[in-house]
């Protein structure tokens, strides 16, 4: 599958050679994210990125504490739902947070 999903954000990263997926990293924004959540993040608080299935579809999301706290909207999202696939763990850890739009930082974990 090729495209865009539509979803804005993203920059700040670059696309690795196609099996480099530990070389992965990109800033980007949370997509619908959390209210709830997102009132208990902090600063560099360092967020888990994992895969779910939400209507039929595969989604890249970062939890806090297991709780998701959005998605993920960058046009490297689904790269990432590959590398995830494939067994790299991702972090996103928080940039900033600013009238409840979350800024992170996308990196697998080291």
């Amino acid at each position: 599958m090729s495209g865009s999903s539509g979803i804005g954000g993203g920059g700040g990263g670059f696309e690795p050679p196609s099996g480099d997926c530990a070389a992965l990293a990109f800033d980007t924004q949370l997509s619908s994210p959390k209210a709830a959540v997102v009132g208990t993040l902090k600063l560099n608080d360092v967020l888990d990125v994992t895969t779910q299935n939400m209507g039929g579809a595969t989604v890249v999301v970062a939890l806090h504490r297991g709780q998701v706290a959005g998605g993920l909207a960058s046009p490297l999202v689904q790269r990432l739902r590959e590398c995830i696939e494939r067994g790299t763990v991702f972090t996103a850890r928080v940039l900033s947070i600013t009238s409840g739009q979350v800024r992170v930082h996308v990196e697998a974990a080291k």
